[in-house]
Order: structure tokens, then C-alpha cells, then sequence
């Protein structure tokens, strides 16, 4: 192992020092580079860092508001066409079975009661429907389905008919059914949460509630009109039973303006959303902007001092070998 004098051995452990500095600013350097960004603000901006580290953490503030509003949106706009598909072409098929009940056209009447069938499958579907892995109907219960199957449903309500002597018990049946808090409707049929979902804030302290529950009274409406009408068409022998397809065909247009109003009402939230993005894209705008004013890193500088620094690093490695080979003997 090679003897180094005391002058020789602190020049060696000075450059070593050095090297080390150099090498640490120039990976400083091409981070720099890289970026765009100072690397070490508090060294840069002194006392002006606690204002840049503010704004960033206000832009980053904004990206979580920001993904926020866009999955809110998100389900929000899921939410708007599954309502389209449970309801739209309920009023069609009320005013086709009020038309066949008054001319007494039975064939009619059968077709009616398949698309109501087939409307009544999609509606469970469309209310059972979930976006990114959550229930959009289910209120809090974002785990689980709104609504049990059709087939419960249909069950419950020929139940109904077969207890009922006349269209006035039946109407009552079914009101308690479907109205009564904890009739059969809550026990058997809507399976969500009890309360509502979590809302979204839009803006600081600003809280919204885009969503609808698949036991709200227009759905419930709903449902009981195309059970009702499905279950009249096969009770040829309900002594009430045209007053029945029409209670249930009148009931049908009536619950599609309601659902129609819950689309409107979630439409209106959306429309909050969509401005309360806008204001944050331009707060991020601006906000970004200041901030790239502020930490911004010259590349054509940065390049610069790479190279300088390169060229330091260089130097000092060549000068180190040199102490290195220092002996008594090359020294003489």
C-alpha cells in the first residue's frame, strides 16, 4: 500500500471531498435537466420557498377536487342512462294498453303486457347497475344491489291480485305494499342501504348529491305499474280487471314523468360539476403558471453547468490518480 506524506494525504482527501460535491451536483443538474425544475428550492429561493411549496400544494389540492368531480361525473352520467333505460318506454306502452283496454283488444293487450315484461327486466337491471365496482342505486350500500329480481317482485304482487276482491282493495293492497315504511316493497324488494350515498364536494365546503335510490317514489311507482299491468293481463278473470290495466297503464306515464324529474335533478347537479370544473382548470392554470414562473429551471443553464461541472469531475479524477502514484522514489 503505497506511504503518503501529510500535505499529500490532506490534497487527497480534499479532492475526494470535491469529487463527491461534484458528482452530487451534477446528478442535481441533469435531475434538473430532466424536470425542468430547481431540484433544491430551499437553497434557490430562500425566503421565497414557503410561498412555492403553498401554491404546490394548492395545485395538488386541485387534482384531488378535480379526479373528484370527474368520477362523480362519471357516475352521475351512468346514473342518467340507466334511468333512460328503466323508464323510457314505459309511457308508450301505458298509452298502447289505455288505447287496446278501450277498443277491448286482448291481442293488444298481450303485446303490452310483453314489452311490459321485458321493460320490467330492464329496469331491475338498469336499477341494479354499478359503475367503476359501486351500486349507483343503492344509497350508501354502494356494495351490494338495489333491488331483488323481477321474479320476487311478480311473485309478491299475483299474491296481491289473488287477496283482492275488487279494484278498490287491490288498489289499497298495493298501496300498502309498495308505500307503507316497511311493507313489502322495503323488505322484500329494495335490498340498498337505508341512507343516502356519500356526496362529492365540488369546491371548499361545497358539498353536492348527484345521486338517486332505487326506493325513491317514482321508482316505486314505476315498478308497481308494469308488475300491475303484467299481472292484470293474466287475471282474465278479476272481476276489475280493465280497471286494473288502466289504473296500472295511467300509472305507468305518471311514474315516467317522475323519473324524468329525477334525471332533471341530477342534471342539474351535473351541470354545478361541470362549471365548478371549469373554475378549477383555470385556478390550475394560473396557479401552474406562477409556479413554473417560480421554479422553473433554465435548460440551456442547467446544460451549461453540466458540462462544467463534467469537466471538473474529470479534472479532479485525474489529479486523484496522480496524488495516488506519489512515492518517495517518483517524488526523488
Amino acid at each position: 500500500m503505497p506511504s503518503y506524506g501529510f500535505p499529500t494525504l490532506l490534497q487527497y482527501s480534499r479532492l475526494n471531498a470535491s469529487i463527491s460535491d461534484i458528482k452530487q451536483r451534477s446528478e442535481q443538474t441533469r435531475v434538473e435537466i430532466v424536470t425542468g425544475r430547481i431540484a433544491d428550492l430551499n437553497a434557490t429561493l430562500a425566503g421565497g420557498v414557503g410561498d412555492a411549496q403553498l401554491m404546490r400544494k394548492a395545485i395538488d389540492d386541485i387534482a384531488v377536487q378535480q379526479t373528484s368531480i370527474t368520477r362523480a361525473l362519471g357516475r352521475a352520467q351512468a346514473s342518467q342512462l340507466s334511468l333512460s333505460r328503466a323508464a323510457d318506454g314505459a309511457t308508450q306502452i301505458g298509452v298502447n294498453v289505455l288505447d287496446a283496454v278501450g277498443r277491448r283488444d286482448e291481442n293488444a293487450i298481450g303485446i303490452a303486457s310483453t314489452q311490459a315484461g321485458l321493460q320490467l327486466d330492464a329496469a331491475v337491471a338498469a336499477f341494479n347497475q354499478r359503475y367503476e365496482g359501486r351500486a349507483l342505486f343503492s344509497g350508501d350500500g354502494v356494495q351490494q344491489n338495489a333491488l331483488a329480481d323481477s321474479d320476487t317482485l311478480l311473485t309478491d304482487v299475483r299474491a296481491i291480485f289473488a287477496g283482492a276482491a275488487d279494484a278498490a282493495q287491490l288498489e289499497a293492497d298495493l298501496d300498502a305494499y309498495f308505500n307503507t315504511p316497511g311493507g313489502g316493497f322495503d323488505t322484500n324488494i329494495y335490498v340498498g342501504g337505508a341512507g343516502n350515498a356519500a356526496r362529492t364536494e365540488i369546491s371548499d365546503g361545497e358539498l353536492v348529491n348527484y345521486s338517486a335510490k332505487a326506493d325513491e317514489q317514482p321508482v316505486r311507482d314505476l315498478l308497481r305499474s308494469l308488475t300491475s299491468l303484467i299481472v292484470a293481463e293474466e287475471q282474465t278473470g278479476f272481476a276489475d280487471r280493465d280497471a286494473a290495466l288502466s289504473a296500472a297503464a295511467t300509472g305507468l306515464i305518471e311514474s315516467s314523468n317522475g323519473v324524468a324529474e329525477i334525471r332533471s335533478r341530477i342534471g342539474a347537479v351535473e351541470e354545478r360539476m361541470v362549471a365548478a370544473q371549469a373554475r378549477l382548470d383555470a385556478e390550475n392554470t394560473a396557479l401552474g403558471e406562477t409556479y413554473n414562473e417560480r421554479t422553473a429551471r433554465d435548460p440551456y443553464e442547467a446544460a451549461t453547468l453540466l458540462q462544467q461541472l463534467e469537466s471538473q469531475l474529470q479534472t479532479s479524477f485525474i489529479l486523484t490518480a496522480r496524488i495516488s502514484q506519489l512515492t518517495l522514489s517518483n517524488y526523488i
